[in-house]
């Protein structure tokens, strides 16, 4: 779901620069004795920096469901129900971090600790005002604006609001809270949304809403008007190899609905997480076309090692795509990421998809075991990391050594 940018990993790097400062000077007096003239070969080489290096971690959260404090590195700090994470591509280059069941959206800082961003952790209406003083229900997914802003999909407020990442003060853009569809055609201050779960942009400037209750995708032009782009208000599957307003879409909509849909955009192509589809789509922003990328419409967990398009999924919820165009999947029930390679084969890039359950930390991803992860984000490392939902934890897979 989100334009790539770098990670600043400075929580994670300095321990081992530090101790790699001073490994270097403990060997820098080596007694008069010289270099060695028959060393032993090194027992642990380090990976050719050309060769991936895949491991999984846990990136942020404890494992305990709890509002943690702020201040603490993303490691020993509590999440709830973490959703997403998304990264400023255009600014400062940080991870902010959507707490969803803490209603808070927060972010790790330069110094590699974790402060909150938007909200008090308290329900509330999403009112406009003081950022850290704001009460939301449920937030989402956030995405930056062509300035920089920061923009919350407020799901359960059904408002979209921005916020100067220069001040305090968070603002309404889209939405009233009345769950409701309406506003095509007009001012994007006037339109209504019900449930909007994700926001996207492309290279125009024009932004994407999951308006995942209403079934569709809105889109604000450049001029700030908006209108439904994908979907026509009905759940089906349909519309593939045509345009994409005549297509159906399925996403839930109930009030227990859990938050879905969500998108990206790489190369002005938008993806879509087809939730209640169990497939993910794409919409060449160019044509306006539509078409299925994984999955065949039915629930399941099969086809690795074969055409995507064949293959099965289950409820995925997320989709985000590398630099070298790979599609990985977050198959929320299946508890597993999927990718979909260049050539369109797909395969199991981390989890089990299997029995859920938390497991596998430092070793192979594709062995460890992940519970419903509803998020993925791509750094520009091509490090891929992990909203693993019920296991209150963010996990990364490194391409290379960190």
């Amino acid at each position: 779901m989100k334009a790539p940018t770098k990670l600043k990993r400075n929580a994670l790097l300095f321990p081992l620069l530090a101790a790699f400062a001073l490994a270097i000077a403990a060997c820098g007096n080596d007694g008069g004795m010289g270099p060695d003239p028959d060393p032993d070969p090194d027992p642990d080489p380090d990976p050719d920096p050309g060769v991936p290096y895949q491991t999984i971690e846990t990136y942020g959260g404890t494992g305990i469901a709890a509002l943690g404090p702020d201040g603490l590195v993303p490691t020993e700090t509590d999440f709830y129900l973490p959703q997403d994470l998304t990264f400023n591509v255009n600014g400062d280059g940080l991870p902010y971090l959507v707490d969803w069941n803490n209603h808070r959206i927060r972010r790790v800082t330069a110094a590699g600790v974790v402060e909150t961003v938007i909200g008090t952790g308290e329900l509330g209406d999403a009112d406009a005002g003081p950022a850290t003083a704001a009460k939301l229900n449920h937030p989402t997914h956030v995405s930056f604006d062509p300035q920089g802003r920061l923009i919350m999909a407020a799901w359960h407020n059904s408002k979209i609001m921005r916020l100067d990442l220069s001040g305090n003060n968070l603002e309404l853009i889209c939405g009233d809270g009345s769950r409701n569809y309406g506003g095509d055609g007009g001012p994007m201050a006037g339109g209504i949304l019900d449930l909007p779960t994700c926001t996207q942009w492309d290279s125009q400037g024009r932004m994407y809403i999951t308006d995942q209750a209403n079934v569709r995708i809105r889109r604000v032009d450049e001029l700030g008007i908006i209108d439904t782009f994908c979907g026509n208000g009905l759940p089906g599957y349909t519309g593939d190899g045509g345009d994409a307003g005549a297509a159906q879409l399925n996403l839930p909509s109930g009030q227990s609905a859990p938050p879905v849909g969500r998108m990206t955009i790489r190369d002005d192509v938008l993806y879509i997480a087809d939730t209640y589809n169990s497939c993910i789509r794409k919409i060449d922003l160019a044509t306006n076309i539509i078409t299925t990328v994984a999955g065949t419409g039915a629930a399941g967990y099969s086809g690795d090692g074969g055409p995507a398009t064949s293959a099965t999924l289950s409820f995925p919820a997320d989709v985000d795509v590398d630099s070298e165009g790979n599609v990985y999947i977050a198959d929320t029930f299946n508890g597993c990421i999927r990718k979909v390679a260049t050539d369109g084969t797909i395969s199991t890039f981390a989890g089990t998809g299997g029995q859920p359950g938390f497991s596998g930390d430092g070793g192979a991803p594709d062995m460890a075991q992940l519970d419903r992860p509803y998020g993925i984000a791509i750094d520009a490392d091509d490090n891929v990391f992990i909203a693993d939902t019920h296991n209150y934890r963010y996990r990364v897979v490194y391409k290379y050594a960190p």
